[in-house]
């Protein structure tokens, strides 16, 4: 990393329009009274600098909902590349950085995805920084602080934006502010401090990790699971806000004229009723309690054993976005750890 610099707040103008510069910006829009969504700002003043989590992470810049990969007419076929389009994505907090990281690894992984890989090139990242509210656990899961899949980050210290800079692509960004910006003094940096000390005081959850790999295991048949199934909804809303989550599958669809088409990728989740089906009417997981074993697991444990990690980054959207209250992994976790007792699981 880079030696830091600060930016004056009255000069954010002037680097919201050299961001601009680079290309089409997305940042935190507030679209209803209690929701937020990365959008197209043209000015700094369509972003919602206090929004801590936004609807949908943002993976949705680099793996859309849905996109078409193939073509095909007439016999030929036609791969369909990436649209080549700079994007400036701003105010992204620390575990969505580490979302990014993590799903960096996965889809950079051989056989790697070009259209993944292609987008995150094709932009540049800024994160921001936030403070916790009651959903927050980012600290537990190693995912509270900026890591490394970011240009630049801007921590806020009352009337400056303390700027880490990680990339070249960061770096040019910042000469051009050059007059604007300056080197972080020794006060700069003590105020950088007191203000992620502040943070980490500011998380209220509780919740320890240290054990989940053997956890996991050892309390696959709790009786949580049953409970929490049979309120389960099997709605899925808990996979496409997850910021790691990445399950896709693939739908041929064809021309009435039975001579072209296209292959599409589209967004799926674990938790649906028919995604472990199988020929045969057979279905490996085929209750509500199966697929959110399956899911708690691929979170906190699944993937340790191949790539050190877990995919959970602790931002809390799972427990938001539950309309039966049961995704709040704090409790569960807790539950399972004999911390909490678990007559009836209340979230």
């Amino acid at each position: 990393m880079l030696k830091p610099v600060v930016l004056p707040k009255n000069a954010f103008k002037l680097f919201f329009q050299s961001l601009k510069g680079l290309g089409t910006v997305y940042a935190p829009v507030k679209v209803s009274e209690k929701s937020y969504s990365f959008k197209e700002v043209h000015s700094p003043e369509e972003i919602a600098f206090e929004a801590l989590r936004t609807i949908l992470p943002p993976k949705k810049f680099f793996y859309p909902q849905e996109e078409t990969l193939i073509r095909y007419k007439n016999g030929d076929f036609e791969e369909v590349q990436p649209e080549k389009k700079f994007q400036v994505i701003f105010g992204v907090h620390p575990c969505d950085l580490a979302s990014l990281g993590i799903l960096d690894t996965i889809f950079s992984s051989e056989p790697a995805d070009s259209h993944y890989l292609k987008r995150r090139e094709q932009s540049l990242l800024v994160g921001l920084s936030c403070m916790p509210d009651k959903h927050c656990f980012c600290n537990a899961m190693n995912a509270d602080t900026a890591g490394s899949a970011y240009d630049l980050f801007l921590t806020d210290t009352g009337e400056e934006y303390f700027i880490e800079i990680r990339s070249a692509k960061g770096v040019e960004l910042i000469k051009s502010l050059a007059e604007k910006v300056s080197d972080a003094n020794p006060e700069n940096h003590e105020a950088y401090k007191e203000f992620w000390k502040k943070r980490e005081a500011a998380f209220s959850h509780g919740l320890e990790t240290e054990n989940l790999r053997s956890l996991l295991d050892l309390e696959w048949e709790n009786q949580i699971w049953d409970e929490m199934g049979k309120r389960c909804l099997s709605c899925g809303n808990c996979t496409p806000v997850c910021p790691t989550c990445y399950c896709f599958d693939l739908v041929d669809i064809a021309g009435l004229n039975a001579k072209e088409g296209e292959r599409v990728r589209q967004w799926d989740s674990c938790q649906f009723v028919g995604f472990a089906q199988v020929n045969g009417d057979f279905n490996f997981r085929a209750t509500p309690a199966d697929r959110l074993k399956f899911w708690y697991r691929h979170k906190l444990h699944g993937f340790d054993d191949a790539y050190g990690f877990k995919t959970c980054v602790g931002c809390g959207r799972c427990t938001e976005s539950c309309p039966a209250g049961i995704d709040d992994i704090v409790q569960v976790v807790k539950i399972l750890q004999g911390k909490k007792e678990n007559k009836h699981y209340e979230p």
